[in-house]
């Protein structure tokens, strides 16, 4: 298990840790006092309440430039700010061949495409205002992590979308756990993911499940962690029976690695 190392404070109430994130990270704002409100490059962040002090996370995307980006907070009638570096990020190539039916899209199947995207979209923007994970994330399937997170994929020679999430290898059929305690945000067949399921963690935290031969859990559902919400698969465009893996902080696009086994909170305080 990997803990939170402070590595950078201004005026003793504000801290962000790591203060160095690779592209896809993920890093934690601490702020103590009154209850907070902030912006993170003028996206707002969300804070809860841990121990003595109010925490917010922020995601990198994938696709974020390296560079240095402001921290701004107000907290008690007082501001402070601070930056995040983002540091580049070198991603591995894959070459898979997969189905022309997957990347020569008819026009039908590409208004379906486009409608189950904006579908995705739109859940990002409405997660819960109250925080249902506690503790550390556990692993959504029992096997070894495959395919990394930002693999530049080439779909029968043709460049496509980074893989913006880790691969689980496990055999079909194997059990599929939810990473934390969350309310099912979408349990949906969808054209390239297959059976799906998006678990919305509450302030912008959401974890995906993506390739299912089977979803057991329905939308609307809160689910406890490590209970069963489905069945590894080959669903959609994939090569294989796996699990993929993925994690939301808002729009933003992280490495599940940097989430998997950390302990995002202190001890917790009632809220």
């Amino acid at each position: 298990m990997t803990s939170w190392v402070l590595l950078l404070t201004l005026a003793a109430a504000l801290t962000v840790e790591p203060a160095v994130v690779p592209v896809g990270g993920l890093a934690r704002v601490a702020v103590e006092g009154a209850q907070p409100s902030g912006t993170f490059d003028g996206a707002p962040l969300a804070f809860f309440p841990s121990g003595a002090a109010w925490i917010a996370l922020v995601g990198i995307d994938l696709d974020r430039k390296p560079g240095r980006y402001q921290i701004r907070v107000t907290s008690g009638g007082s501001a402070s700010q601070l930056d995040l570096v983002v540091r580049e990020r070198p991603f591995p190539v894959e070459r898979l061949t997969v189905p022309r039916k997957y990347t020569e899209l008819d026009p039908a199947t590409l208004r379906r495409v486009r409608r189950e995207q904006r579908l995705l979209d739109s859940l990002w923007t409405r997660s819960g205002g109250r925080r249902l994970w506690r503790g550390e994330f556990v692993a959504p399937a029992n096997g070894p992590a495959g395919s990394p997170f930002g693999l530049r994929r080439f779909f029968n020679g043709e460049p496509r979308s980074p893989h913006a999430g880790v691969d689980f290898r496990a055999p079909a059929g194997a059990a599929v756990l939810a990473a934390n305690r969350g309310r099912v945000a979408l349990a949906k067949s969808l054209f390239f993911t297959g059976n799906t399921i998006v678990l919305d963690h509450g302030l912008g935290l959401f974890t995906i499940y993506v390739h299912l031969s089977k979803m057991i859990v329905g939308e609307g559902a809160v689910v406890d962690k490590a209970a069963e919400i489905g069945k590894v698969g080959a669903t959609g465009r994939a090569t294989g029976p796996h699990l993929h893996f993925a994690v939301r902080v808002g729009e933003a696009r992280v490495d599940p690695m940097a989430l998997l086994g950390r302990p995002i909170e202190t001890a917790d305080r009632k809220q």
